[in-house]
């Protein structure tokens, strides 16, 4: 049932945002959950993994789309996504600017308040970086993932850049998936002192 309702929601998702947001750069990004790790080293977590497209194209190993959510001591908490050359949504940014916008993440089922936040994208080997402060929110985030519910960034920069409408879903949801965001998630709070 619980697959039944997630295709229902990639579907509904997929065809709102491609009818509402005509001439933006709509990026659809999947967990490979096969590849998700938790690391804990002294007062920093790190959750990360690889990221796929819909039609799960094969790319170069240093050129595949990743994400990494970072909960340091002090409650700072930092969601980083890598794109792929061919995923870029603003290829127009040079490799050697950067830019900050304010974004929005939201989970497209409401199992989180709206964060508004700040965004800075950046260039590392031709790849764009994408770094959102989610401080406090982390652990919603994995939270979701482990449910099976996508997450949304929107961005709108400016300076002749499209508006980005970045949606990461979660992968297969099994049970080593399941343990690694929850190991995420309960470091992440403690932390963050919640």
């Amino acid at each position: 049932m619980r697959s039944v309702i997630t295709i229902a929601a990639i579907a509904t998702l997929i065809c709102s945002v491609s009818i509402a947001n005509a001439g933006s750069a709509d990026v659809f990004l999947f967990i490979d959950a096969g590849t998700v790790e938790t690391k804990i080293e002294g007062l920093d977590v790190r959750l990360g993994g690889e990221l796929t497209d819909k039609d799960q194209t094969e790319r170069d190993f240093m050129r595949r789309p990743r994400f990494r959510i970072s909960c340091q001591d002090g409650g700072r908490q930092l969601l980083f996504i890598d794109t792929a050359d061919d995923l870029d949504p603003w290829p127009d940014l040079k490799s050697d600017a950067s830019m900050d916008a304010d974004a929005k993440l939201v989970s497209q089922t409401g199992a989180f308040e709206p964060l508004a936040t700040r965004l800075r994208a950046y260039r590392v080997n031709d790849l764009l970086t994408l770094a959102v402060d989610i401080t406090g929110r982390a652990a919603e985030i994995v939270q979701t993932w482990a449910q099976g519910l996508p997450i949304k960034l929107t961005s709108s920069p400016g300076n002749a850049l499209s508006n980005l409408n970045l949606v990461v879903f979660p992968g297969e949801n099994n049970a080593r998936f399941r343990t690694e965001v929850s190991t995420a998630a309960k470091a992440c709070a403690l932390l963050s002192g919640s």
